[in-house]
């Protein structure tokens, strides 16, 4: 899968120098702040995973109030809001369905992919599949291979109503029957007709030709007539096909935004104060679309599909879909087997929304001709400006989430410390040289984004060059003077692959996680009843990157490049994430270690050391952990975190001394000494200037 990319742009970006990132979204008077308060944090609160590195209590919990906790403002209190959702069926510790507590949030009832219903009942006979409902008005033939295979002169077509007599079409290779039908001479198609012109109700169409071997082909195909055929909702079995979602998170997120008690001190209700709604690790990642019903993009069946991501649904909470998209049943043409072309009655809901039914997307993203001086820009993402388009109310939803509680909170430290401290300076060490080798950047210069970046200062930027690669920020090599022995990223670090594969399974998304990004995005699940994603589910580097420069939020930022809403996009990160900017200063690294280390055996018999650095919403901590055995042994933490965890062998066969170096991204490093008995998991210090 390719990513388009816009050579225009890189053309117009690259002459503008230093201030080309600065400029590009000038018109940025009309923002504002986006205050804590803004954002509702939720979580499962039927979780019952407690991972033994992290603290005591359920994690999903855990890490909801950690990201409140490092959001509160210091002086105002103002904080986010929380809520933890229940799953609301079965009888409590009984016989609890916990839907909430499974990956993909499933669903009772999977009759409704179509939207649609026939209306009619069928006495006699197998009923038609409420998916695969032809439209009689749209009867497409094609020859297959082509007309030079077959005799056309051979070529029958009748048409069998549902009840009267057998018209026929095309006799004899010649159209005999009179009215809305017509032959071509070309290979795409061969016979086209309304068939609803001839015969109201369902219909049978009949065909055969002899090929140029004399062999007689046969074809048929069932059509149903579209005025027999209404949207639907449930299905034919009356049952919503994402009735779980509707009770377990819609309605409760609903009850806490309108409840009056939970309303600001003006009255207003979280509903329209609420900007963005964060997904903790422990929630579902996927949820079945709204009514069940399968979309897509493509003319390929089996690239639909009802999954959809779990944030994304939420998004939608008080959408008005029928108004968006529509109310009326419409055909959709998708490949075919045999000779006649499968045009399938569906809801419009199978297409997702796109481009302006999301009111804030940035109006040349994915553009061929951006002129990012004097161009349209997007409409500012405030409550005021979503008043403005009621029937498309949308919140911007990310998830705090990866394959483990612990890298799942250490997205909310890193985003903080970014918000702080990410600008040109952090990452640049003293002596160090960082050129432009091709091991370093990539191709670098052929993205706009990155080379402008660049020439703002920024020296830790990678873009691999191909169609699937978007620019990197804040990758780190082995050679960069870093404690790490692979790529990693500094806090902050963003990185993404536009290609199908990428979820949560085995995606790039998941080693980016690992390597400690900040912020990427991927499908939430691949293929297996969800729509095959597309390349431009990602975002556009040409104006990601210049907003993030101008201090959005990363909120803001994914939601003016979110060209499709409903769809199986995941986006990682936390959405109050700004960068620090080129005022940041180097913070004073901050390491005690009675108070901020202790061990921990597991029950396979690790001996694991932890680093909790007990950073604030004022003052965030985060480093990248080494320990060096006295044998030589050497264990890295190679993530930036402020709570780094790292394994120093079997309890049986760990070493008593342990040199301890701690660093952070602004190359600030303290060494300790540690000696750990590991039979008793106790440790005593001793600081390395008092060994020597």
């Amino acid at each position: 899968m390719k990513k388009h990319i816009n050579r225009k742009i890189y053309d117009f970006l690259r002459p503008l120098g230093v201030s080309a990132l600065l400029v590009v979204l000038s018109c940025s008077s009309g923002w504002s702040a986006i205050s804590p308060s803004q954002v509702l944090v939720l979580y499962n609160a039927d979780w019952i995973g407690d991972e033994p590195l992290t603290e005591a209590g359920q994690d999903s919990q855990e890490i909801a109030e950690h990201y409140v906790r490092m959001h509160t403002d210091p002086q105002s209190g103002e904080k986010p809001y929380i809520l933890g959702l229940h799953c609301q069926h079965g009888i409590k510790v009984l016989d609890e369905a916990r839907h909430l507590n499974t990956e993909h949030l499933a669903e009772s009832s999977d009759d409704n992919k179509a939207g649609v219903v026939a209306k009619r009942s069928y006495l006699f006979g197998p009923s038609p599949q409420d998916d695969q409902l032809r439209d009689s008005r749209l009867v497409e033939f094609v020859l297959p291979g082509g007309r030079s295979k077959w005799r056309l002169h051979t070529l029958q077509m009748t048409l069998e109503p549902d009840d009267g007599k057998a018209l026929t079409l095309v006799k004899d290779g010649l159209i005999e029957a009179k009215g809305k039908i017509a032959g071509n001479n070309s290979d795409d198609w061969t016979i086209r007709l309304n068939a609803k012109s001839f015969a109201d109700g369902d219909v049978t169409i009949q065909a055969s030709c002899s090929d140029i071997q004399g062999r007689v082909h046969s074809w048929q195909a069932d059509y149903v007539d579209a005025d027999e055929v209404e949207l639907s909702c449930t299905g034919r079995d009356g049952k919503r096909d994402d009735q779980h979602f509707l009770d377990d998170v819609a309605a409760p997120v609903k009850a806490f935004l309108e409840d009056s008690r939970n309303a600001r001190d003006d009255g207003t209700l979280l509903k329209d104060h609420i900007l963005f709604m964060v997904v903790c690790y422990g929630l579902p990642r996927t949820a079945v679309a709204p009514c069940g019903i399968a979309r897509g993009i493509t003319n390929q069946i089996n690239n639909f599909g009802s999954i959809i991501d779990f944030g994304q649904r939420l998004q939608l909470l008080y959408y008005d879909l029928d108004s968006v998209a529509g109310r009326k049943v419409k055909a959709q043409k998708f490949t075919a087997q045999g000779a006649f072309s499968n045009y399938f009655l569906r809801s419009p809901q199978t297409r997702p929304l796109f481009g302006t039914a999301n009111p804030f997307v940035h109006p040349q993203v994915y553009s061929a001709n951006p002129s990012f001086e004097n161009g349209p820009q997007p409409l500012p993402f405030t409550p005021a400006n979503r008043r403005q388009h009621e029937e498309r109310f949308v919140y911007f939803v990310s998830r705090i989430d990866a394959p483990d509680p612990l890298q799942a909170k250490a997205l909310i430290d890193r985003a903080v410390y970014a918000s702080k401290y990410a600008g040109p300076a952090m990452g640049i060490l003293p002596g160090k040289t960082y050129d432009k080798a091709k091991k370093r950047v990539g191709y670098l210069e052929r993205s706009s984004a990155g080379t402008s970046l660049w020439e703002h200062g920024y020296r830790h930027l990678y873009y691999g060059g191909q169609g699937k690669n978007l620019l990197e920020w804040g990758r780190l090599i082995t050679e960069d003077g870093f404690l790490n022995d692979d790529i990693s990223y500094l806090p902050g670090g963003i990185a993404a692959t536009v290609i199908s594969h990428n979820g949560w399974k085995k995606g790039e998304m998941v080693e980016d996680l690992k390597r400690g990004v900040t912020a990427t995005a991927g499908a939430a699940k691949v293929y297996r009843g969800a729509p095959h994603i597309h390349n431009k589910s990602w975002w556009d580097d040409e104006v990601f990157y210049p907003a993030l420069s101008q201090k959005k939020t990363l909120g803001e930022t994914w939601l003016m490049n979110q060209v499709n809403l409903g769809w199986i996009t995941t986006f990682v990160g936390d959405p109050l994430m700004t960068w620090g900017g080129e005022q940041a200063v180097s913070p004073m690294l901050r390491f005690d270690p009675d108070e901020h280390v202790r061990f921990l055996v597991t029950k396979n018999r690790d001996v694991c050391l932890l680093v909790n650095l007990r950073g604030t919403a004022k003052q965030p901590q985060i480093v990248q952990l080494q320990a060096v055995s006295e044998n030589g042994k050497k264990v890295v933490s190679a993530t930036f975190d402020a709570n780094p965890a790292l394994c120093l062998g079997k309890k049986d066969e760990c070493s008593e001394k342990w040199l301890l170096t701690l660093m952070n991204p602004f190359g600030e490093k303290i060494e300790q000494e540690i000696v750990v008995d590991c039979e008793t998991s106790q440790k005593t210090f001793a600081h390395k200037r008092e060994m020597e």
